[in-house]
């Protein structure tokens, strides 16, 4: 077995140095590097291209997003000229939502994904939902649990809401359709059809079946626990998010996140909200991006934003941070600047920067100013290592963007149909991923029970709401939640405290909607000037006044596909 790794630029020697440094376990597979131009035939030749299984297409990070595309697109149509790979697959990775479509539609061997709007949007829900990202890490891994589709005659007629309680070894997550549409969370309504392949989360493709009889005894729970008429309404939702509302937001850093961030942001925000733009970055380049959004999607409903310079040897000066006023926040970002710094220097900056601001609190406590009693802001990182440096300073909302990037991409090339499930889940224009109390289902003044089983915590969410329970909290390391996913013990009671979550995949209502979380004008991020062109330190500048908006035996899955992962079989089917 071999894997090629292709690269556009660079010497090949420090390549391989580089990637000889990060000490991966290859097993048996052989990596070889090749430097060349993707969109030439005789260079594409080299890399024996046209017998290839798998082509993944990375983007350029070197240039705009726009240009990375533009490159993207003619090293597409190369293949295609030749109808390369003959009998494989291309996963490219766009950068703009926009050319979704155009990439998608350009020759049929390509599987599209996007995956710089799921990082932004994962920062935001994260600091809504502390922990999410850990979550949402943990599902896109090739550790732990996977996804998987088959179709299960057995379960043919049946409501989505007894189908969940017949998968004692995995969580039912959705469906595949006759047509090949994902549907997560289709409603407990829904009633399964011929050709509907159930999508879950279970260890493995041979660890699991739909049973014939439910695993929770739900007779016997109603039974145990009758309510009076009218004792079902859940208590509002008021607990557990944005509890500090100050209508302040503070982003330190500046990349091509941003405009999908501020959108996602603005639909979240349900008050009027200041976001405050911390970066060396030049004003007028700033003002000009956000204009372009405003431009091209309606003004910000909530969201008024300010601009403040600070020179970029002075950026993690902590006169220049005790100016920014961080306590008054309710929602803190850091953003990488890799354009500016490289990905090394962007986290040496991130490091620096928080540990900074924490200084900064005890200095306040210590002369008897009241902080907020948390701080985790929501941190894009680029390396592993910074990971360890920053849960030492107890913080850990981390958003490790490049690795996200690459699992999202290796897991879409292994099965393409995992790229639907990534997008409804991140899109939130169906469902929204939740970390929530349990007591939030349960009718107002209830306590949650002190001993609780994953099934009857399914199945008590299930009388409320339409939520799936995929994960709850399993106590804490180092001061860590630790989760649990697809417990495999779906039965036993366990203890249950006011400490712990669930997570869920909640279906949004049709008037919940929001079309702000469609397709997003993207910032092009042009290479900084030199540091001595920068503007003077702190200088502070509004923005514009914004316009007023305007009014038995399982059925293989048709695309399932095998996936070596080394023993229970030596291999993996259908849906990663």
């Amino acid at each position: 077995f071999r894997r090629v790794l292709f690269r556009s630029a660079g010497n090949k020697e420090e390549i391989e140095n580089e990637i000889k440094a990060m000490q991966m376990d290859l097993k048996n597979s052989r990596l070889i590097v090749r430097t060349g131009r993707p969109f030439v035939i005789r260079d594409l030749s080299k890399v024996a291209v046209s017998t290839a299984s798998q082509v993944i297409l990375l983007a350029d990070t070197s240039v705009s997003r726009e240009e990375s595309d533009a490159k993207s697109i003619r090293a597409l149509l190369a293949m295609k000229c030749k109808e390369w790979p003959i009998n494989g697959a291309i996963t490219v990775q766009c950068c703009s939502e926009a050319n979704r479509e155009l990439m998608s539609t350009m020759y049929d061997k390509v599987e599209v994904v996007v995956v710089g709007d799921i990082v932004a949007k994962l920062m935001v829900n994260t600091a809504r939902q502390p922990g999410l990202a850990g979550v949402f890490g943990m599902m896109l891994g090739f550790d732990g649990d996977e996804f998987y589709s088959e179709e299960w005659e057995n379960l043919k007629g049946m409501t989505f809401r007894d189908a969940i309680f017949r998968f004692p070894d995995a969580v039912a997550l959705g469906l595949f359709n006759e047509k090949g549409e994902c549907k997560l969370n289709p409603g407990w309504d829904y009633r399964l059809e011929e050709g509907d392949s159930i999508i879950v989360l279970a260890e493995d493709n041979d660890t699991y079946k739909a049973e014939d009889e439910p695993y929770f005894d739900v007779e016997g729970f109603k039974s145990r626990s009758a309510r009076p008429e009218g004792d079902e309404l859940p208590r509002k939702r008021s607990e557990g998010l944005d509890d500090e509302n100050t209508g302040k937001v503070l982003i330190l850093g500046w990349n091509d996140k941003l405009s999908t961030l501020l959108v996602k942001l603005d639909g979240v925000q349900e008050y009027p909200t200041t976001v405050e733009i911390y970066s060396p970055r030049p004003v007028e380049d700033r003002e000009e991006a956000i204009e372009n959004i405003v431009a091209l999607k309606k003004p910000f409903k909530n969201l008024t934003i300010k601009n403040l310079q600070v020179d970029n040897d002075m950026f993690t000066s902590r006169l220049e941070l005790e100016r920014l006023g961080h306590e008054t926040h309710e929602k803190i970002f850091i953003l990488a600047d890799v354009d500016m710094d490289t990905r090394s220097g962007a986290d040496e900056k991130t490091v620096a920067l928080l540990s900074q601001l924490q200084y900064i609190r005890q200095n306040m406590n210590k002369r008897g100013k009241k902080m907020p009693a948390s701080f985790n802001p929501v941190v894009e990182m680029c390396e592993d290592s910074t990971k360890e440096h920053l849960n030492i300073c107890g913080l850990n909302n981390l958003v490790h963007s490049v690795s996200l990037v690459a699992q999202a991409l290796a897991a879409v090339a292994e099965e393409p149909k995992v790229n639907a499930i990534y997008s409804d889940l991140m899109s939130q224009t169906s469902n929204e991923f939740d970390i929530c109390r349990f007591e939030e289902f349960l009718p107002s003044g209830q306590r949650a029970p002190d001993m609780l089983s994953f099934g009857e915590a399914t199945y008590r969410i299930s009388l409320v709401t339409e939520a799936i329970l995929v994960a709850w909290s399993d106590g804490e390391v180092d001061g860590q939640v630790q989760w649990a996913m697809n417990p495999k013990d779906k039965i036993t009671p366990r203890r249950w405290t006011s400490k712990d979550r669930c997570v869920v995949i909640r279906r949004i209502s049709e008037t919940m909607k929001s079309p702000r979380d469609s397709a997003v004008p993207q910032i092009q991020v042009s290479k900084p000037p030199p540091a001595e062109t920068q503007p003077s330190p702190s200088k502070e500048v509004q923005e514009p006044e914004k316009p007023q908006e305007e009014a038995k035996k399982p059925k293989s899955s048709p695309k399932s596909s095998p996936r070596g992962k080394g023993g229970k079989g030596g291999g993996k089917g259908g849906t990663r």
